[in-house]
């Protein structure tokens, strides 16, 4: 990473990619412990993100929990809340250090691509970066119990014609395996079921036409013999 893109990470002006494990056990760690400062030494003798320390008090100066000299701030604080006030505490920090993507687009724009959208235009991020940075917010909201939308997402139509077929063929193949070629029931007289598991829900149409063929077969074969 080139100096002044650290430099830029490090005083918070671009959007935290990373790690996201060693940010949210700094997070945890906060919550436990009140440091004089939060820097990488800090980080390094508590083991977290080993060799990327730098990278979470970048993170932590985004979200606005230690100041621009690595000292924790008031929002800090919060993090020691119990319940329902740290919840709403975490949302706060979190809607407030991301206040482009809460305050300018709209609740069922907030979705994952369109997190990913707008670190682009209006970020500058590349592809790379606004994906790693969208991962790192979507765990954060997750943690915060900030909902974001799904993203729009059809059904496909021939997925549901397979499963369609595979549902006619089972019926038919079943009525097949029950009446013989006279039209008469070739069935014992009693309920004859068949589940459904796994194996058969994958199999295509073909190999369920071949299934129904044998166990045809072999309920004559039980029959007769």
């Amino acid at each position: 990473m080139a100096a002044r893109d650290r430099d830029l990470e490090g005083r918070g002006l671009i959007p935290p990619y990373g790690p996201t494990r060693g940010t949210l056990q700094s997070l945890q760690l906060l919550r436990r412990t009140t440091p004089p400062r939060i820097d990488s030494d800090f980080l390094r003798v508590n083991k977290i993100a080993p060799g990327n320390e730098y990278k979470v008090v970048g993170a932590l100066r985004f979200l606005g929990l230690i100041d621009d000299d690595s000292r924790p701030t008031d929002s800090s604080r919060l993090l020691k809340t119990k319940g329902a006030t740290y919840t709403l505490a975490l949302q706060e920090i979190v809607r407030n250090a991301y206040s482009g993507v809460f305050h300018r687009m709209k609740p069922k724009e907030i979705t994952r691509d369109g997190i990913y959208n707008y670190f682009v235009t209006e970020g500058g991020l590349g592809a790379e970066m606004a994906t790693k940075a969208t991962r790192f917010l979507i765990r954060l909201c997750r943690l915060a119990e900030i909902e974001i939308a799904p993203d729009d997402a059809q059904p496909s139509h021939r997925g549901k014609r397979r499963a369609r077929s595979q549902r006619q063929i089972y019926r038919q193949s079943q009525a097949e395996a029950a009446t013989g070629d006279n039209g008469q029931t070739g069935l014992p007289p009693f309920p004859f079921v068949i589940a459904l598991t796994p194996e058969t829900a994958a199999m295509d149409v073909d190999q369920l036409t071949d299934f129904f063929r044998k166990l045809r077969t072999a309920l004559e074969q039980s029959l007769t013999g």
